[in-house]
């Protein structure tokens, strides 16, 4: 859908100089997975991951694209929400990692209660021949694609384990998926160095096409990574006053080991936060 243009424009003001139509088109469809969580009931844990996918992520590089989620205590809507952007997927390096995997870590979810998700992919695009259409309305929009899944938080429940999660495919919906249709490219003059950096801007097709969701399987290698990341964020000095009591006292060893960690996150396709 195109949002408002008011929302629109304030990203498109370095985007007035416009150029001609690139010759070459890439074309493919781009998918974005929730891979975790999913429509189940969870035990508490202290931190609870969420966990996306991205296929052909590297034809996303002319989209300039975030994504983020949100969500609700569906026992009350008026508090205990929490939000998160992954904005800097813009950035990343797509080269040989399909997919690509973009997760958060949080530590606010302990308590029980059900829970709407709802998480988004913003985009931008333009018109296959924008130099024609420039006198009649604005040739690059910013999109969106949205989907909400619900999961509960529950004494009882199933333990987080994302290998034996994304091994089930019987748990997702047309909700856990998105798909961006590219179907070409279109050149612009520079001047939008942040917004586009390669100069070039995505055609998107329409409707968005079908996509099977689940497809995408954390392995033991993956989910290891997250793990290791997550513990190497919270040992490291520069980012934590409470370390836990158990990580390497020498501060040496701990910035080693946030190298290591950052090394094997970068082999694995994998970027992640903490809450």
């Amino acid at each position: 859908m195109h949002l408002p243009s008011r929302t629109a424009w304030s990203l498109l003001l370095p985007l007035i100089s416009l150029g001609a139509v690139a010759n070459a088109a890439d074309s493919g469809i781009i998918e974005v997975d929730l891979l975790f969580p999913r429509n189940e009931t969870y035990a508490p844990t202290e931190w609870m991951p969420f966990v996306f996918s991205i296929r052909n992520g590297e034809l996303s590089k002319h989209l300039n694209p975030f994504l983020d989620y949100r969500g609700w205590n569906t026992s009350d809507l008026g508090d205990g929400g929490f939000d998160h952007t992954f904005d800097n997927i813009k950035w990343a390096n797509w080269s040989g990692q399909d997919p690509y995997f973009v997760y958060h870590f949080r530590n606010d979810l302990q308590t029980e209660g059900t829970w709407w998700l709802d998480w988004e992919y913003f985009f931008l695009s333009c018109k296959e021949d924008y130099t024609k259409q420039w006198g009649s309305g604005k040739p690059v929009f910013l999109n969106s694609t949205s989907r909400r899944i619900t999961f509960t938080i529950k004494e009882g429940g199933q333990a987080v384990d994302l290998v034996a999660a994304t091994a089930n495919d019987k748990t997702c919906s047309d909700q856990n998926i998105a798909a961006i249709n590219i179907t070409g490219k279109t050149g612009y003059a520079p001047g939008a160095p942040r917004e586009l950096p390669d100069e070039i801007c995505a055609v998107v097709g329409s409707p968005e096409p079908a996509a099977t969701p689940c497809q995408v399987k954390v392995d033991s290698a993956v989910a290891a990574s997250m793990t290791a990341s997550l513990r190497a964020k919270l040992c490291d000095p520069l980012r934590t006053l409470n370390p836990p009591a158990d990580c390497p006292e020498d501060s040496a060893a701990q910035r080693l080991a946030v190298a290591g960690v950052v090394c094997l996150a970068a082999a694995a396709g994998v970027i992640g936060f903490l809450a």
